[in-house]
């Protein structure tokens, strides 16, 4: 079985993506469509004004509709990748025969570690608000300087844009952040976007002597005989881009 829930077809067409950027200004950009699924779109482009969770325009030829953007692979350079994911329950119909959902035998390659920066074991104070509603009061399970994971029942959905505040000591810092994980009576994942230098050497001063939460995928041995047919499960290191390059690397925090 493989990482994709549904099969996708290769395609090489022109488009244009529109949507609005974080300063609030429109922007239009060619692209070209690498592949597409019945429920999402990989896009290639120059750069990308768009950023995680935002919601664009895709329009190819008469073809058009609205999509979420849920993962982005180099933003910062001169060509990147582009995850996009249909907004609507319906699938993507644009006269293609596309293959019934199932998964199909792609597999990524597995780097060492999917973390940009390590976690800490850290209970810290912290207030999330979310679409300018009652805050969240609750305390932190774990902590680096690219995100955190909150103790809360009933959280936010993910790809909700969210204000984060921590109390370490008597300093309170800010980030804002997206919610990347959401499990169901145990808490929320969130990434930082943003937050000043001051505020992220204030939690890396804070948490770097907390013991380090070991990643899963951090020198684990392939068992012998798993998946001997696919070599995308060798030592090859993934390229991944400094927010995400598909939605497991999302949700890394």
């Amino acid at each position: 079985m493989g990482h994709r829930q549904e099969p996708r077809v290769d395609l090489n067409w022109p488009a244009t993506l529109c949507g609005v950027d974080e300063q609030g200004r429109s922007f239009l950009e060619c692209v070209t469509i690498r592949n597409i699924s019945g429920r999402g779109i990989l896009l290639d482009a120059r750069h990308c004004a768009a950023k995680v969770g935002d919601t664009v325009v895709l329009r190819c030829d008469k073809n058009h509709g609205r999509f979420q953007v849920v993962w982005l692979d180099h933003p910062q350079r001169s060509s990147c990748r582009i995850g996009l994911q249909h907004v609507l329950a319906s699938p993507i119909f644009w006269g293609l025969d596309l293959p019934v959902a199932a998964p199909d035998p792609y597999y990524r390659a597995r780097s060492a570690t999917r973390r940009h920066t390590p976690r800490h074991l850290a209970q810290l104070a912290v207030e999330v608000r979310a679409n300018s509603k009652a805050p969240i009061w609750s305390s932190t399970a774990n902590v680096s300087e690219g995100g955190c994971f909150v103790h809360v029942l009933n959280g936010p959905p993910v790809f909700t844009r969210v204000d984060v505040a921590m109390w370490l000591g008597l300093a309170k810092v800010w980030a804002q952040g997206i919610v990347v994980k959401n499990t169901s009576g145990a808490g929320i994942g969130i990434k930082f976007l943003s937050m000043s230098e001051s505020a992220r050497q204030v939690v890396r001063e804070a948490v770097e002597k907390a013991r380090v939460v070991e990643d899963r995928r951090a020198a684990r041995e392939l068992k012998p005989g798993w998946n001997d047919a696919e070599p995308a499960y060798s030592d090859v290191k993934e390229v991944v881009g400094e927010q995400v390059s598909d939605y497991d690397q999302l949700v890394s925090g």
